[in-house]
């Protein structure tokens, strides 16, 4: 009888293994969210922030064309996408070309500003605010450029 017992336990544990190494925690995945998250500490639920779902105009897109689509994907209430969009115009704005001198400092001039400034009111459930930042932020963009560079 103990025998038998033994037995069903570890044909039970091993009937759990598939489950378990499908976890993506497990498999080393990442978990995915199409909702906002990870912005601020009223957003952030979890030490490992979710993969935000891609916006549709390819990863080497300029900011002009990535903050259009965080502005589309707020419209469609596709909040993940709008904040993995406006985390890649903000990265790009950001790789820029500067003296060594300046190297530290952050830039915070307008259309970065204005992208946290979007970011956080989608943290706060304020779509239209957070258009309406996206909006500010793509009147600031220079119309020739596909990214800012200050010399």
């Amino acid at each position: 009888m103990h025998r038998l017992l033994a037995t069903a336990t570890m044909l039970a544990g091993l009937a759990a293994l598939p489950v378990l190494t499908a976890s993506p925690a497990l498999a080393g995945q990442q978990p995915t969210s199409k909702s906002a998250s990870n912005i601020d500490q009223s957003t952030t639920h979890s030490v490992i922030a979710p993969q935000l779902p891609a916006p549709p105009v390819g990863d080497n897109a300029d900011p002009r064309a990535l903050l259009q689509a965080a502005s589309q994907a707020l419209t469609a209430n596709e909040t993940g996408m709008a904040q993995e969009s406006l985390e890649r115009a903000e990265t790009r704005l950001l790789t820029r070309t500067t003296s060594p001198d300046q190297a530290a400092a952050p830039d915070n001039r307008g259309p970065v500003q204005m992208i946290a400034s979007a970011r956080m009111a989608i943290a706060h459930g304020d779509m239209q605010g957070a258009n309406s930042d996206i909006q500010q932020a793509l009147g600031s963009l220079p119309q020739d450029q596909a990214s800012v560079t200050t010399n």
